[in-house]
């Protein structure tokens, strides 16, 4: 390495350090929100933290949270001056948004904005992408990464044109972007280049001409079990099996055993609902989870108006967010009427929560009956008038002893104009 590289790797080692010690400092009074798994939520200053419980200073009062009764922790959540130019998924299903990336003799150091500079062994890494993606090309890198592989892989990416003609018009010109992927050794990696032996043959790589790398690992590893998940400002998502709170910052220990320290005042989310929440964005309904069967769908209308009142995990068309009654929610479904979705309960799970509403974007509401089913069993129904004042429905229901839930939309006049839902933070809960 010469010592222009040198210079660099030292100023970027001393930038992040600066970096940390401010973040560190500026933690002391740095306040967080908790979100219960019921309840409203709490604000404080976070004094304790431990895989098992939380406390924060309130009012000049310590109060303590179980983290199996809560969904999460919402930190400060400030985002680092460097931006990500390197994103790595490891093992353990952690991903880590990167500044910079190098190994030697099996052991990775990465870069990580507003982090001092993090060492990994490469048996803990799943892949590395050095560039970012179009959808298209990124379903490919997915492709790509899932297969099973015998063997590390580098990934290229290949620029081809072709001419397309178009009858009596000029011929138009089209770029197409594909990858490709080559087999062999992955050997050490610097800035510049990756050493990758095939066939016997061991060769530099240009990085530039490198979409990303994979690395195999013949023997699937145990994990210990999660007990958070740990979103930065950054955009780095850590999967925990331990975590705590030292000073300014947030020791913690992946399921995959990497230790990484964070300073609190990067922590965007702690998520505890790994294991305790179960939220029906995230789930598959056993039925009605796509179109409805809209009434006002005109017959020689090609585009199905079931494509734009599509049962959807994100807020209404036209909406920034979902929002009811003033209030914000970060999760939801969005539903128009009729609509039919059923959920299988998870095993274990007790309660069903969540707050149901019409969202405020919507100009004018329809009329509708929210009703929830239990096994069949008709548990509540609630009718969603279009002169009502706008307000949030808290849903509460004992489902231990249910198998299947079922969530009705049934518009009560026979038209479904206007008839919008929104079903914030639905969850499961043991």
């Amino acid at each position: 390495m010469d010592a222009r590289c040198m210079d660099a790797n030292r100023i970027t080692v001393t930038t992040a350090l600066l970096s940390l010690i401010v973040a560190t400092g500026l933690a002391a009074d740095v306040e967080v929100e908790l979100r219960p798994l019921a309840g409203d939520s709490v604000t404080g200053r976070l004094t304790s933290l431990s895989a098992k419980q939380v406390t924060v200073g309130v009012a000049g009062e310590s109060r303590d949270f179980t983290t199996a009764k809560l969904m999460w922790i919402q930190g400060p959540g400030i985002a680092p001056a460097d931006k990500a130019t390197i994103w790595i998924d490891l093992v353990d299903g952690s991903k880590l948004a990167a500044t910079a990336f190098a190994t030697a003799d099996g052991v990775a150091r990465i870069g990580l904005a507003g982090h001092a500079p993090l060492q990994v062994p490469t048996r803990s890494i799943h892949t590395v992408r050095f560039w970012q993606q179009t959808p298209e090309l990124a379903v490919s890198w997915r492709e790509i990464t899932s297969t099973q592989a015998t063997s590390d892989m580098v990934v290229t990416r290949k620029t081809s044109v072709r001419t397309i003609e178009q009858g009596e018009n000029e011929p138009r010109t089209v770029t197409e972007q594909a990858l490709d992927q080559l087999e062999g050794t992955l050997l050490d990696v610097t800035d510049d280049s990756v050493r990758f032996e095939v066939d016997g043959e061991k060769v530099p790589i240009r990085r530039e001409k490198l979409e990303g790398l994979v690395y195999y690992h013949p023997a699937k590893r145990q994990f210990s079990p999660p007990v958070c998940r740990l979103a930065e400002a950054g955009g780095s998502v850590w999967v925990l099996s331990d975590v705590s709170l030292d000073g300014g910052r947030i020791a913690a220990t992946t399921t995959g055993s990497v230790r990484v320290e964070v300073p609190l005042t990067a922590v965007a989310k702690i998520d505890f609902s790994i294991g305790n929440v179960a939220f029906l964005s995230d789930l598959e309904a056993d039925s009605g989870a796509g179109e409805g069967a809209f009434s006002l769908q005109p017959p020689a209308m090609s585009h199905k108006f079931g494509s734009v009142f599509q049962i959807r995990s994100r807020p209404p068309l036209g909406a920034d967010g979902f929002r009811i009654a003033g209030k914000r929610y970060d999760n939801g479904l969005s539903l128009h009427s009729p609509a039919r979705l059923v959920y299988r309960v998870p095993e274990g799970f007790r309660k069903f929560l969540a707050t149901a509403g019409v969202d405020d974007s919507v100009v004018a509401p329809g009329r509708f009956d929210l009703v929830i089913l239990g096994d069949g069993k008709e548990l509540a129904r609630h009718a969603i008038l279009p002169d009502e004042r706008r307000q949030a429905i808290p849903l509460d229901f004992d489902v231990s002893q249910i198998k299947r839930l079922t969530i009705l939309l049934d518009p009560t006049d026979g038209q479904d104009i206007g008839d919008q839902l929104d079903l914030c933070e639905a969850r499961f809960t043991k």
